[in-house]
């Protein structure tokens, strides 16, 4: 997954791939390795280089507050998952096929054939480096064919569902 981090003044390019069991994360070229677990609903532990870290990350937009002992620093992030999200809220009429936005794991479908939907409303909740997301309706309609289950791996781009 490709993010650029804006903190203060400065954009970061962030890679994060899920190896090993573990986070690579490469920032301006340097790859750190970490090994993280949430623990609570915002809060985590991440054991990196030796050393662990407590951190509790609040989610506003694309904002995120994180906080690490005393320190707390505001980062935000321009995630392309996200912008194909907003961009397909955008959609007009007809069949509108919705896609995995990152490779992971379906946790959960949470509509059946036939169910009418609304735009924003959840569909299918994929796991992907430990954080479950939930992909949501595009537009209001109808969901008429699923092509996923609970428990498969999936693809970035694969196709979850269509609505109509």
């Amino acid at each position: 997954m490709k993010l650029t981090a804006q903190i203060d003044d400065r954009l970061h390019e962030i890679v994060i791939e899920r190896r090993d069991a573990r986070f690579h994360v490469t920032v301006e070229g340097t790859e750190f390795v970490a090994d993280a677990r949430k623990l609570q609903r915002d809060s985590y532990s991440i054991l990196m280089n030796g050393r662990s870290y407590a951190v509790s990350v609040e989610v506003e937009g694309d904002r995120y507050t994180v906080r690490h002992g005393a320190a707390t620093q505001v980062v935000t992030l321009t995630d392309p998952s996200r912008r194909t999200r907003e961009e397909g809220r955008k959609v007009g009429g007809g069949p509108t096929t919705v896609t995995s936005v990152m490779p992971g794991k379906v946790v959960r479908v949470l509509v059946g054939v036939g169910d009418a939907v609304r735009a924003g409303q959840g569909l299918v909740v994929v796991e992907a480096m430990k954080m479950e997301n939930e992909i949501v309706s595009p537009k209001d309609g109808r969901v008429v064919v699923i092509q996923v289950e609970a428990g498969r791996p999936v693809e970035a781009g694969a196709p979850l569902l269509v609505v109509e």
